[in-house]
């Protein structure tokens, strides 16, 4: 089964910023897709709910140096 999860994401000012983290949560295990937009700042992610929980992709948001607005 395919979850979703959407994170209000601050701290990104370019495409790159954007591009860099929607490569890295794509990268994640167990992930299926992440969409990244710039504006809003937004990380839209599907994925498996048995191999990842959404507190390890929000560790990778901000691991890149990038908040998670609650």
């Amino acid at each position: 089964m395919v979850d979703t999860v959407i994170f209000k994401v601050d701290g990104m000012s370019c495409t790159g910023c954007s591009s860099k983290l929607e490569k890295a949560l794509n990268a994640v295990p167990g992930v299926s897709s992440a969409e990244v937009t710039l504006d809003p700042g937004q990380a839209n992610i599907h994925y498996d709910g048995n191999a990842v929980q959404p507190a390890a992709l929000r560790d990778v948001v901000e691991d890149l140096g990038f908040d998670v607005v609650v």
